[in-house]
């Protein structure tokens, strides 16, 4: 199952209203014919609708007469370490069991992304809950009598059953980092739960608690096989009970490391391999991804990047219809809804966004000093500007407040892992959060064994030093039979540089390609969109500083300097607002 969307009263004799029925129906999926392939499940106090786009071709739900159970993504449960993992409805099954005879085995021992619901008839309680990282989500809508909870917050958003209120503090959060912290999002009554958490609902109310926890995970090395073999070891292992003996397989390449480690075990496993590159046209991206499979002896297209909906970074569209033609279909491709990448290598296994003086401030006990450097050092913060400056101050003590309060809830044996553990709880795992926002759109499910969760644990049971600046990585890297080495990378700026010599000429991930045309059309944009703010009197009045928010105006049309990017934080504000009760009166 790709999508699942539900409804449960607290009492069940209090009844659903089928306006929000027939809502939850129409909003679960925006692809046409879905509606008739919608799968339901109605009992006294509660509904639950779900759609698969098939990808994984496996069931994703089980019922018997007292459990109901859907899972969307894969658990990845194995009976015995080693063992291959039993299919999605069999660790569903154990899943359900487990959990309602309140046992928490079968949901440690899974190693996959996914997210899950289980309802208990007999005593109508409905729980819901998370893989260890929470890479897939569940949003919760919470009301005095109903739960209304789906796999994507465009459901809630568009439910006109489920009021909303503006949480300044997730948009304050989602403005300097790209996602809010904690459970948080933009909106006061809509939670999303946390990594390897579970959610439990009955008549007597709603209960949380969380199944598994990284700061307790042990951090002795398992053995006495050096660090770069053991995670090398575990690596090929996830990727092992990934494929589930396919042959043929689909992957991005780029110009960087991540998919090259993917691609490079796969073909080991062994799979065949073919790889899409999305890279813009002489760029370090698209040159190196070539070069890398022809290295690697595996099948290579270049696509011209075609964005299925707005923010689609992976350009499902050209994805799909390269999955689906008849030359990939051709060289035996078995899932062709299914694509490999390499998303959370860069930060699991290469620790971007820190350092040696954020890892020694930490390990001081000078947390203030060492989230000054943390967010220095990624330059992070909140352009203000166009706001009222009480409204500015106020985000921004949100988001220090909020920084604060997500360190103190982790205590790692290491001080200097706190915040690698805030970046794996927060930024990776809201990191695939747009993905599966879209997925009844983009009809693709990712294969992800950077996110597996044995290698993640393999991770923090050795010292954080050796893996700064992509140290360890490269060491890593040098286990594989592959050539992984051989050819160039594009490398993180302030990180280890490639040491093979790159051609000159190639633009690179972090420069503006921007072409002159574009770059006007970028600043035309933020025009029109400061005029919109600013003719919005509600929104306007509340939170625009009206002498910024002009000069910012005359300074566009006189074309004085590209400032477009201070649009961004009021601009995602008024976007949350619009969505609000309030904001909803107001703009009608």
């Amino acid at each position: 199952m790709s999508v699942f969307a539900g409804v449960f009263a607290y009492q069940a004799n209090k009844a659903i209203p089928v306006e929000l029925i027939d809502e939850l129906r129409a909003e679960v999926s925006r692809y046409p014919g879905d509606a008739n392939a919608r799968i339901e499940f109605a009992a006294a106090g509660i509904f639950i609708v779900k759609i698969d786009v098939g990808a994984l071709r496996e069931p994703g739900e089980y019922s018997n007469s007292a459990l109901t159970a859907f899972v969307a993504g894969d658990p990845i449960l194995q009976c015995n370490p080693g063992a291959l993992p039993i299919s999605r409805a069999e660790s569903l099954r154990a899943l359900a069991h487990e959990l309602v005879t309140g046992q928490d085995n079968a949901l440690r021992s899974c190693r996959g992304t996914y997210c899950a619901t289980v309802y208990e008839g007999s005593d109508h309680r409905l729980h819901l809950f998370t893989d260890k990282l929470g890479v897939r989500p569940i949003y919760c809508w919470v009301s005095g009598d109903y739960i209304v909870f789906a796999t994507a917050l465009r459901i809630l958003e568009a439910i006109s059953f489920c009021t909303k209120s503006l949480n300044l503090q997730g948009v304050a959060e989602t403005a300097c980092f790209g996602y809010p912290l904690s459970d948080r999002t933009p909106y006061q009554n809509i939670f999303c739960l946390h990594a390897g958490e579970v959610v439990s609902i009955d008549i007597c109310g709603l209960q949380r608690r969380r199944y598994w926890r990284w700061d307790e995970a042990p951090t002795a090395p398992a053995s006495e096989v050096d660090a770069p073999k053991r995670l090398y070891r575990l690596f090929t292992d996830a990727i092992g009970i990934r494929l589930r003996g396919q042959k043929v397989v689909a992957a991005f390449i780029s110009g960087g490391l991540d998919s090259r480690a993917v691609a490079a075990a796969l073909k080991g496993a062994p799979a065949e391999v073919i790889a899409a590159n999305l890279g813009a046209p002489a760029s370090q991206d698209q040159v190196f991804g070539k070069l890398a499979a022809e290295k690697l002896g595996i099948h290579y297209s270049y696509l011209q990047s075609r964005p299925l909906v707005e923010g689609d970074a992976y350009s499902k569209a050209t994805i799909s219809d390269w999955l689906n033609s008849a030359e990939s279909l051709a060289l035996g491709l078995q899932r062709p809804r299914v694509m490999w990448g390499g998303d959370g290598g860069s930060l699991g296994l290469g620790h971007i966004y820190l350092n040696a003086d954020i890892v020694a401030a930490a390990r001081a006990g000078d947390l203030q000093a060492a989230i000054a450097k943390f967010m220095a050092y990624n330059r992070w913060g909140l352009q203000g500007k166009l706001l009222r400056p009480n409204i500015a101050k106020a985000m921004r003590d949100m988001i220090h407040d909020g920084i604060n309060a997500e360190l103190e809830s982790v205590h790692p044996a290491d001080p200097g892992r706190i915040f690698y553990l805030f970046l794996m709880l927060n930024d990776q795992r809201r990191h695939m959060f747009n993905h599966f926002e879209n997925m009844d759109l983009t009809r693709i499910e990712f294969e992800m064994p950077f996110f597996d969760a044995e290698f993640i644990a393999g991770v923090l049971r050795e010292p954080i030093d050796s893996f700064l600046r992509h140290g360890f990585y490269l060491e890593w890297l040098k286990c594989f039979s592959q050539p992984v080495l051989e050819i160039p990378w594009q490398a993180y700026p302030g990180h280890l540089p490639c040491p093979l010599p790159l051609p000159e000429g190639l633009t690179h991930q972090w420069q503006s390609n921007l072409s002159p045309e574009q770059d006007r059309e970028r600043r035309h944009c933020a025009l029109n969109g400061a005029r919109a703010l600013l003719c919005d009197k509600g929104f306007s009045r509340e939170y625009l500083s009206y002498g910024w928010i002009r000069l910012f105006i005359l300074l566009m049309k006189w074309g004085k300097g590209d400032r477009s990017y201070l649009m961004h934080v009021p601009s995602l504000i008024r976007r949350y607002w619009s969505q609000t009760t309030r904001g909803t009166a107001r703009n009608n």
